[in-house]
């Protein structure tokens, strides 16, 4: 899938080098992870279950590639039965340029092309870019509880 800018692949586990290196920046796992080290081991369930969710879904997370380099990771992850969260870390040289939310429209049109009504997205209350970006996809504040804000995008308009 691609966007002005950006090509979006699908994760899989022939991935899990790249995007373990990713995951650990600590700036990128910041938000993230808690801050805590992804373990190799977490990594492969995150891809598996990506793997499966295309297969189920025809969403999971997808890799995000600027002029063929990797700059990220955009995707929808189910939690539960009943809801879908929207996912997103960028490698930090390139944060406030839009790609995050280019990336984020991409994939949210996926998850629309998919049949879903609703994303959730879930922030740290100390991550207001990441409040920003919720708020520029449009999505609505939801709450705010533990330390985690909420909102949620609408995928019917």
């Amino acid at each position: 899938m691609s966007t002005k800018r950006l090509e979006l692949r699908p994760a899989g586990l022939r991935d899990l080098g790249v995007l373990v290196r990713h995951w650990n920046d600590p700036r990128v796992r910041r938000y993230l992870f808690d801050d805590r080290e992804v373990d190799p081991r977490l990594a492969q369930t995150l891809l598996r279950d990506s793997e499966a969710g295309f297969a189920r879904h025809g969403y999971g997370l997808w890799q995000v590639f600027l002029q063929d380099v990797l700059i990220g990771v955009c995707g929808l992850r189910r939690r539960g039965e009943e809801r879908v969260e929207l996912l997103y870390s960028l490698d930090p040289a390139h944060w406030g340029a839009g790609l995050a939310a280019e990336a984020a429209r991409a994939v949210l049109a996926a998850g629309r092309r998919a049949g879903l009504k609703e994303v959730l997205i879930e922030t740290d209350d100390g991550n207001v870019a990441s409040q920003r970006l919720a708020e520029r996809l449009g999505a609505v504040f939801e709450e705010a509880a533990d330390g985690v804000r909420r909102y949620l995008v609408t995928l019917t308009r």
